[in-house]
């Protein structure tokens, strides 16, 4: 029988469990999985740092083929005919449509986030996470059919690292400047993002080289090893490179609260940090908020996207040039997923990799 990925306990870990296929219910797909990134959100629930129930079916950044359509499901949600075979990628998450965020067009806001789908492991149809050899859509999860000529290893983290990057930097205009606090998957796909959106100035840093040589070649403009200096001095190299004022937006994609109020000091005065990697729960941060007030600056959370957000990533990945083979090298079998996972966590690549 095909076999999906459980966390068994914190910090692994991770099993390979079997269970049976079972054919997909009306408006909904059954996928072959594949490939599957590994997410710093995936992280923090090895960790502990996001805590959810074990034994957890683990994985969301995919890329699969339909092996079989429920009833009433014949086209994606732009319209394209879907046919067994064909490739696609769906938000990992759905809406409500009713609440008072969604009722007023901010769905990505929802209230009650997954309501009404909530799906287990335990449960058929079983495969509801990304790492596994199938993965079966919820009625409320749209589906996008990738054209065929962008390749795996690109698509894969759309529905999580290229969508969310999309839509937090979705007010860059041209001649902005961009400080981008990590260069794992999101913080490269928004370097790319911000220089095809015109920014004048992608700044990235890091701690590690090997990840910065890459955000190179997606569009940063500039790069800051952060390894070997003090907070103050990465500060004084931003404003050098922003005309001494500092940037128009931070994006925070590191996922370590303490370096939340170093990108409040790369702002310029009105500048906005954009928060999206701190995902885990239960760990603050101290910030004198004088330094929001007197320069006008604000702090945007931002979390999940727009579905259709997938569709804009689709056409940013067939026209772009970027190398996106970087971004996943060498990816991992399933089977060996818990040397995958200390793989990630010890940063040795942007983006961890998975296929069945």
């Amino acid at each position: 029988m095909p076999k999906l990925a459980l966390l068994t306990a914190v910090g692994g870990p991770i099993e390979l469990a079997e269970f049976p296929l079972s054919a997909p219910t009306p408006g909904t797909a059954a996928l072959k999985l594949r490939m599957a990134g590994i997410c710093g959100s995936d992280l923090h629930i090895y960790r502990g740092e996001l805590p959810l129930p074990c034994p957890y079916a683990m994985g969301h950044e995919m890329v699969g083929e339909i092996a079989e359509l429920g009833e009433g499901l014949s086209t994606d949600a732009t319209g394209k005919p879907l046919a067994v075979g064909d490739r696609v990628v769906a938000p990992y998450f759905w809406f409500c449509g009713e609440c008072h965020a969604c009722a007023r067009g901010r769905s990505h806001a929802c209230q009650n986030l997954m309501a009404g789908e909530y799906r287990t492991h335990e449960q058929t149809p079983h495969f509801v996470g990304a790492y596994g050899e199938y993965y079966y859509t919820s009625r409320r999860q749209p589906l996008y059919k990738v054209p065929e000529d962008i390749p795996d290893e690109a698509v894969a983290p759309l529905n999580c690292a290229l969508a969310q990057v999309l839509f937090a930097l979705r007010d860059v205009r041209m001649g902005d400047s961009v400080v981008i606090q990590g260069a794992g998957g999101l913080g490269i796909n928004a370097a790319a993002v911000a220089r095809t959106a015109g920014a004048a100035e992608v700044i990235v840093i890091d701690k590690i080289a090997a990840r910065l040589d890459v955000a190179a070649d997606f569009g940063a403009t500039h790069c800051i090893d952060a390894s070997g200096i003090s907070t103050a001095e990465v500060a004084e190299r931003v404003r050098a490179l922003t005309d001494g004022i500092g940037a128009d937006w931070v994006l925070e994609v590191v996922g370590v609260p303490g370096v939340i109020p170093d990108g409040v000091s790369f702002l310029n005065n009105s500048g906005t940090l954009l928060e999206v990697g701190n995902v885990g729960m239960g760990r603050t941060f101290e910030l004198d908020p004088s330094a929001l007030v007197y320069g006008n600056k604000s702090i945007r959370g931002v979390m999940l996207y727009d579905p259709v957000t997938l569709a804009i990533g689709l056409s940013f990945l067939q026209h772009s040039s970027f190398p996106f083979s970087r971004l996943m090298p060498d990816p991992f079998h399933l089977s060996d997923i818990n040397d995958a996972f200390a793989s990630a966590d010890a940063g040795l690549v942007p983006r961890g990799a998975l296929v069945p």
